[in-house]
């Protein structure tokens, strides 16, 4: 029976689509003010977001480099990686995050900070830094282990199985005793079954259909 429950960040704590709403806004703002730092901004976006798709599901050259998305994405650049590094923290890291309260899933973090009163073992598994984008949503502190795909010891992207191993032994618990809540069954999902974690698609959330889950 599932006892500790591990989630998305992107797409699955926030709606994907807003976000990229309020994104388009701020780049919008950037080229009616610095046009020619935008275009060049925005290469370095485009390539660096590229590299992820490029990398899901593969072995990692070596776990032991820190953001292997953000090394790849220079190479390709023909770019030092801190060259690139404040750009991608910028627009990836850190804009994001004084519009996340306006968008998150209400029930969700409601149920997230219950569960966490109750004493359920909770852990968060990103492909992106999400201290920062948990700690907007007023969700820090809610959790027992935090891992993003790019740090070192994981290194690889969903739906490699390193990462659900990984936030499972750091939970203590089994990775079948692992409910996981995701949006893309084709990352979220293939990679959490693959290791034997129940998968919850984020359009099938309720409080109550969660519980039930941990309950049963």
């Amino acid at each position: 029976m599932p006892r500790a429950v591990v989630y998305d960040v992107d797409g699955t704590l926030y709606p994907l689509w807003p976000m990229r709403w309020y994104m388009m806004r701020e780049l919008a703002w950037r080229l009616g003010h610095s046009p020619f730092r935008l275009l060049r901004e925005v290469r370095i976006l485009q390539v660096y977001r590229s590299m992820l798709d490029n990398m899901r599901g593969r072995t990692a050259e070596s776990s032991d480099v820190s953001d292997p998305q953000l090394h790849a994405a220079a190479r390709k650049l023909n770019m030092a990686p801190e060259d690139i590094h404040d750009i991608v923290h910028e627009w990836v890291a850190e804009r994001p995050l004084r519009f996340l309260p306006r968008i998150a899933n209400t029930k969700l973090i409601e149920t997230i900070h219950m569960l966490h009163d109750r004493g359920t073992p909770q852990g968060v598994y990103s492909d992106y830094p999400p201290d920062g984008k948990l700690a907007a949503m007023g969700l820090a502190g809610c959790f027992q282990a935090v891992i993003w795909s790019g740090q070192r010891g994981v290194g690889e992207f969903k739906p490699s199985s390193k990462g659900f191993t990984e936030i499972a032994r750091l939970l203590n618990v089994e990775p079948r005793d692992v409910v996981f809540v995701g949006d893309r069954a084709s990352r979220d999902g293939k990679g959490a079954e693959s290791v034997g974690m129940q998968f919850l698609h984020i359009k099938d959330f309720t409080p109550q259909r969660l519980c039930e889950m941990l309950d049963n």
